[in-house]
């Protein structure tokens, strides 16, 4: 079990995709789950403050299961004197970052800033997290997982063997989620997509449920000055060391 936690654009994402294909590992992306929860509760007509009434779409009406392709959702329509159950599926794939809704293509809209917003607040809640914690945990199977999000070395798996928290600065941030994002290269979007991602940390560093800080026993790398291979080469050396793998 490996966890790699870190704030909006740190590389979590990217490094953790790398860790689990170089061990073949599971692949466990919390911050997509509550991204698809913030997307299904728009299609519901639900605001975000909503926090009962989505959780019970989630626990009554959505099953959501990881496999290696993805995320898969499926809904069932409540009255069946109206119609037969309707089945939706959403899927997700990291290799080909695509996400589809009932057949349309969605990913656009699943990554973008919108649903990054509602994804924060659906994050932030703790009766919507009390619903999708266990959905997480049970991601947890042979031959392993890595995990990366916000909370996954302190609350979601707290005994994981290696936990990792990713750091680089906010310039470094800025510049990696316009490239994200394929935002022009302008002061004017660099200091908007900067206020965005400080606005993200405060409200993910300050919130009162499962706020974004590294656990107690976990290892901070700051990567503003490593590429992507130096650092998943830190983390598979750190594993190693552990004798979490040969």
């Amino acid at each position: 079990m490996i966890t790699i936690d870190g704030l909006s654009a740190s590389g979590k994402g990217t490094v953790a995709n790398r860790v689990s294909r170089e061990l073949e590992w599971n692949l466990l992306d919390s911050g997509l789950l509550y991204r698809v929860v913030a997307y299904l509760a728009s299609e519901h007509n639900l605001e975000y403050w909503q926090e009962e009434a989505i959780a019970k779409l989630v626990e009554q009406r959505i099953r959501i299961e990881y496999s290696k392709t993805g995320i898969q959702a499926s809904s069932l329509k409540e009255s069946r004197e109206l119609r037969d159950s309707i089945v939706y599926v959403l899927s997700d794939s990291l290799q080909h970052k695509t996400v589809q809704w009932n057949g349309k293509d969605v990913t656009s809209i699943v990554r973008g800033n919108e649903i990054s917003r509602g994804a924060a607040l659906v994050a932030a809640s703790r009766r919507i997290r009390s619903v999708l914690v266990p959905k997480q945990r049970e991601q947890r199977v042979e031959p392993g997982l890595v995990a990366d999000g916000r909370d996954m070395g302190t609350v979601i798996f707290p005994d994981a063997q290696l936990k990792i928290f990713l750091e680089a600065s906010l310039e470094t941030r800025t510049k990696r989620r316009m490239a994200q994002l394929g935002a022009a290269n302008t002061d004017e979007s660099f200091h908007r997509v900067l206020q965005s991602l400080k606005d993200r940390d405060e409200r993910d560093s300050l919130r009162d449920v499962a706020p974004a800080v590294p656990a107690h026993d976990a290892i901070q790398l700051d990567s503003s000055r490593l590429s992507v291979q130096e650092t998943v080469d830190f983390v598979m050396r750190k594993a190693r060391n552990r004798g979490i793998i040969d």
